[in-house]
């Protein structure tokens, strides 16, 4: 092993010893609790969790299972460190469909991100659409912002106007339309990440 890897593997020891001592602190257990649970001993999770052991998947699946919790979830980062802000003006925007002069655009609201969620802001021009329908694994989370659009979603039609919401399956066909001659503006928030 190099010493890059080793570094790489204490790194994600103490991530993991971090995330088994405040799950164990936040349900009120003690070591002696995980024990009895685990099968594991007191000494060897006292080792672990001060990150002087290393843990074999079986008992990091024992472990996970008495605290109640995914096995993925004693991976997972601090989350304070998942915090993202983005700033106005300087979040990424593409274009979906040009109409002539008129551009229907997308802008994404979080910044490069691991993120489960993807939140974007749409704007559709009078007369124009999000173009042809589409569907995709996941869920769609929509908030009308301003104006009014026509929503089709498998073979219903919605008429959603400002302050209207919808909430559907990625997975059944979906296409919107602003008929109107005023702007619209949709929030969308889709999972997982797609782009």
């Amino acid at each position: 092993m190099s010493k890059s890897e080793g570094k790489k593997n204490k790194s994600l020891n103490t991530g993991i010893a971090q995330r088994i001592r405040q799950i164990r602190l936040s349900l009120g257990m003690s070591l002696q609790d995980l024990s009895r649970k685990t099968g594991l001993s007191m000494t060897f999770l006292s080792r672990l969790e001060n990150d002087k052991a290393n843990i074999s998947v079986l008992n990091l699946r024992a472990v996970s299972n008495a605290l109640g919790v995914p096995i993925a979830s004693l991976f997972t980062q601090d989350d304070q460190s998942l915090v993202k802000v983005s700033k106005a003006g300087k979040r990424r925007k593409m274009i979906l469909m040009v109409f002539g002069r008129k551009k229907v655009t997308e802008e994404w609201l979080l910044p490069d991100s691991n993120a489960k969620l993807e939140p974007a802001v749409v704007t559709l021009p009078p007369g124009t659409n999000g173009g042809p329908p589409f569907s995709h694994e996941g869920e769609e989370f929509l908030w009308v912002l301003k104006g009014k659009v026509r929503f089709h979603l498998g073979s219903e039609v919605f008429y959603l106007e400002e302050g209207d919401s919808l909430y559907y399956p990625a997975s059944l066909s979906h296409q919107f339309f602003n008929d109107t001659d005023k702007k619209a503006v949709l929030l969308f928030v889709a999972t997982p990440w797609s782009f």
